[in-house]
């Protein structure tokens, strides 16, 4: 059996508390009533009963309650604009940068669709980069889970290194559910709201399950998969997306006319006058 690394720091926490506790507790019986078999007996009967409790109360807390945790800046610190502009970096590409922002279902073709769209961008001289949901979580985002702040915080760190790939004048293109509309706001905000172009792959939640070869939709169904979005977890539709595609029972059929469409639709902001 696989114990996850939380489990274990709840288990070996447990034990260590105890091991100080019985020792307390057994202590006390001992000077209070001049037997220390008492004392060890007490001591013992307590941390059994005890470890369990306490156990299940850190899980508990750390499963169940979890306070919304607040990014607090420091006073001192004093953001430095380097020597070279992001204009002049858009001038040496040849292009304008934009974060094209890709939001919808799991399953829903969102990467697939950013990987054919950098092919064509590719082709036609824009030089880009793709950010991916499960990438940058075997990465910078290891440390966060799915529970909803942590999906808040998961999409607060992609706008971020989006907004310093756009400082460097690439195309950035994202692939994220990023299900809830008030982090793609604060995406917005942090990228810069001429920079965020929000695409709505609107796949329904039925073709998305057909589509489905991981098998993730079917675990979450049977309760496998905790905080899945569609099932679970809600999704906040985009209520004004820069663009709205589906990609259909069969991703494969319309992703041509999808790649070319969006291509069109950015194209105005990207391409550099000369």
């Amino acid at each position: 059996m696989i114990i996850k690394t939380d489990q274990k720091r709840h288990i070996l926490k447990t034990i260590s508390y105890r091991i100080i506790q019985f020792f307390v507790t057994a202590s006390i019986g001992w000077i209070l009533t001049g037997n220390y078999e008492f004392g060890l007996g007490l001591g013992l009967l307590e941390t059994i009963i005890k470890s369990f409790v306490y156990y299940f109360h850190e899980r508990v807390w750390f499963k169940y309650i979890r306070f919304k945790k607040k990014i607090i800046k420091s006073e001192n610190l004093y953001p430095k604009k380097l020597g070279i502009s992001r204009n002049e970096r858009e001038k040496l590409l040849k292009q304008n940068s934009q974060v094209i922002w890709l939001t919808g279902l799991s399953g829903s073709g969102k990467t697939t669709i950013a990987e054919e769209l950098e092919k064509k961008l590719l082709k036609n001289g824009y030089k880009t980069f793709i950010l991916d949901g499960d990438n940058t979580r075997f990465g910078i985002n290891a440390d966060l889970g799915f529970k909803k702040w942590d999906r808040e915080e998961n999409i607060r760190r992609v706008a971020e290194i989006s907004k310093l790939f756009n400082d460097a004048g690439y195309i950035v293109l994202t692939a994220f559910i990023s299900p809830y509309e008030y982090s793609r706001e604060n995406a917005r905000n942090i990228i810069g709201k001429n920079n965020f172009k929000e695409i709505y792959v609107a796949t329904s939640l039925e073709n998305c399950i057909r589509r489905d070869k991981k098998g993730l939709y079917k675990k979450a169904i049977n309760g496998k998969i905790k905080n899945f979005t569609g099932i679970s977890d809600p999704y906040d539709i985009p209520k004004n997306p820069f663009l709205r595609i589906d990609a259909g029972k069969d991703g494969s059929k319309y992703l041509k006319d999808n790649i070319n469409k969006i291509y069109n639709s950015i194209e105005p902001y990207i391409k550099k006058e000369t």
